[in-house]
């Protein structure tokens, strides 16, 4: 058996890797999916698996897709095996609702994926050894997205909630505000050095667990 282990990176334009000064995208070297397997070395296959405007399970009226919840039984069958799925949502789900509306998506993406063994019994398992989340809590806002007023302070409750769905169910956890901040540049996105911050910290992190 292939000693690699899998790890599936889920997340929204963060983890595609934006470039907040233009739109464009960061090179793949600087991208935090791309820092974080570079630390973890040969032994470890980081799968990065972002969209721009990604949410947990909200439906973007605009652009179709865009719904984590909806796509998340194909990228688990599609990179299967894994040993570790990490994931960072939340940012886009605040132009439709609040923290808590956020933190209730969170949570059914999270049994979507806890479940995903049991529901795709008679095809090999996608997590051989059981399932296994790292669930992240993104960066705080220093700007809006969407039209809704709140969406900056209800940012900062997003560590808070999702810290009580990991517990709940069992998961690893980690605040991405603890160690980068938005860009100066748009105030939602993160900067080269912050996607340098977090890679280094998921990779920690992805360490103590595997």
């Amino acid at each position: 058996m292939d000693p690699t282990k899998n790890i599936l990176l889920y997340g929204d334009s963060n983890t595609w890797g934006y470039d907040p000064r233009d739109g464009s995208r960061y090179p793949f070297r600087l991208r935090w999916t791309s820092v974080c397997a570079a630390l973890l070395g040969e032994a470890y296959c980081c799968i990065p698996v972002g969209m721009n405007g990604r949410t947990t399970d909200f439906d973007d009226p605009l652009k179709g897709a865009r719904n984590g919840l909806r796509g998340v039984d194909y990228e688990l069958q599609t990179h299967k095996p894994l040993d570790l799925m990490v994931i960072m949502l939340g940012t886009n789900d605040l132009k439709y609702t609040d923290a808590a509306g956020s933190a209730a998506g969170m949570e059914r993406l999270v049994e979507r994926v806890l479940s995903v063994n049991e529901r795709f019994h008679l095809s090999s398992p996608v997590f051989p050894g059981g399932s296994q989340l790292l669930l992240v809590s993104p960066i705080l806002l220093d700007a809006p997205v969407g039209a809704r007023a709140d969406c900056i302070a209800e940012s900062a409750r997003l560590s808070e909630l999702y810290r009580s769905i990991a517990e709940r169910h069992r998961l690893h956890f980690l605040d991405a505000a603890r160690y980068a901040d938005p860009s100066e540049a748009d105030g939602v996105h993160l900067d080269a050095d912050g996607h340098r911050k977090l890679g280094a910290a998921i990779a920690a992190k992805i360490k103590s667990l595997l």
